[in-house]
């Protein structure tokens, strides 16, 4: 099998994810004109913007992340990311979400950082998202640039929400934490440009599903328990 028709196959699977935000934007099927490492750059900008607002904000304005505002937010992307996976596979979205709600409370007092694992699982679960999202972005862009560059406004406020989020949680720790956070999850968005615009591996919808999941699965008990963790803190005051 040529590379032509494995690129048309995947590409196929990114219009399926990415399609119905790209037209609601009127993506065209003609050319843009513009090189997709621009239009990845683009993307990784509008992200940093979004941690880099979370990064100057903090301490200085009403919002802060010890308010109700993140945990809400963490719960909608979590919500978001399984309502589109269960457009394509119900069962691997009920498995994936077992495992992501899992992984949070299982490991809740093994955190990699200090942090907290809640700040870790969700680096770890944007991380993984901004990676697919890196594939698929490249291999529409790749079948139709037109359709890819609504893809790629849809993808970068999206990015930015959960850039924000990541740099939220751990900024309560010192920029330094946050500031590393925030440079990870544009690394795996990076990464997974390169794979799909160099590689091209193939991903089947359930695989995608299922990861998809994982992701919403993780951030769902995250907001849960940021929740939780803030009410608490604000009922007894430390």
């Amino acid at each position: 099998m040529s590379s032509i028709p494995r690129r048309a196959a995947v590409a196929a699977l990114g219009v399926a994810l990415l399609s119905p935000p790209a037209t609601a934007h009127g993506a065209t099927t003609t050319a843009t004109g513009l090189p997709f490492p621009l239009v990845a750059a683009g993307v990784v900008l509008v992200s940093l913007l979004g941690g880099g607002f979370v990064l100057g904000a903090y301490g200085r304005l009403p919002w802060s992340p010890g308010r109700a505002a993140l945990p809400v937010l963490v719960f909608v992307l979590g919500a978001a990311a399984l309502a589109l996976a269960a457009t394509q596979a119900a069962a691997a979205t009920l498995v994936g979400t077992a495992a992501g709600v899992g992984v949070v409370y299982v490991a809740r007092d093994a955190a990699i950082t200090d942090c907290g694992t809640c700040a870790d699982a969700a680096l770890g679960a944007v991380t993984l998202h901004r990676g697919l999202e890196g594939v698929l972005l490249a291999t529409v862009y790749a079948a139709d640039a037109a359709l890819g560059l609504a893809g790629a406004l849809v993808v970068a406020g999206h990015a930015a929400a959960e850039t924000a989020v990541v740099g939220s949680l751990y900024a309560t720790a010192g920029r330094r934490y946050a500031l590393a956070a925030i440079l990870v999850v544009q690394t795996g968005f990076v990464v997974g440009v390169a794979a799909g615009w160099g590689v091209v591996v193939s991903v089947s919808p359930i695989a995608e599903a299922g990861l998809l999941a994982l992701v919403g699965g993780v951030l769902l008990a995250v907001g849960t328990r940021e929740a939780r963790r803030r009410h608490v803190a604000a009922v007894i005051p430390a």
